[in-house]
């Protein structure tokens, strides 16, 4: 029985271990793929995406602080100054509105083929989220169709 046990070790020691959720957060904060929407993901397995969750909603939480201990204690994590930089300058303040869950584990389809290992993407969640509602839907969907019917009238 696993009582007590609550990380996985993924297959290595503990500095090993520590050192693959430095890289993956530092990753994630700074050099991750950047999408058109804005989001920072970064591929990896879905263990590895699961761990590091915790680490990088760790690191928000102190660039939501933003005091000199919590940037000290964010230097211990985060390996590239510019990165930390980034998170204190732009994603703490990012993120001031929210109370955690700052990020998002998406499954990817297959698994790899080399270890048949669940692949998955791990990233910020944007702030900002786009509802759209009905009423303003109807409106441009007539305005389209007069549109169209007055370009018909138009060319005739």
């Amino acid at each position: 029985m696993r009582h007590g046990v609550k990380n996985k070790k993924l297959g290595v020691n503990a500095q090993h271990k520590r050192a693959i959720l430095r890289a993956l957060a530092t990753s994630i904060i700074g050099k991750g793929m950047e999408t058109e929407q804005g989001k920072r993901y970064v591929r990896t397995t879905l263990h590895k995406a699961k761990m590091v969750r915790g680490v990088v909603d760790r690191m928000v939480t102190y660039a939501k602080k933003g005091d000199l201990s919590a940037r000290r204690e964010a230097a211990r994590f985060i390996m590239d100054p510019k990165v930390l930089q980034d998170l204190f300058a732009t994603i703490g303040p990012r993120y001031a509105g929210r109370n955690g869950g700052y990020t998002r584990v998406l499954k990817l389809g297959p698994n790899r083929a080399g270890d048949a290992s669940e692949m998955a993407l791990v990233g910020l969640v944007e702030d900002e989220i786009v509802v759209k509602t009905k009423k303003a839907a109807e409106p441009a969907k007539s305005e389209a169709v007069n549109m169209v019917e007055g370009e018909s009238k138009a060319a005739e």
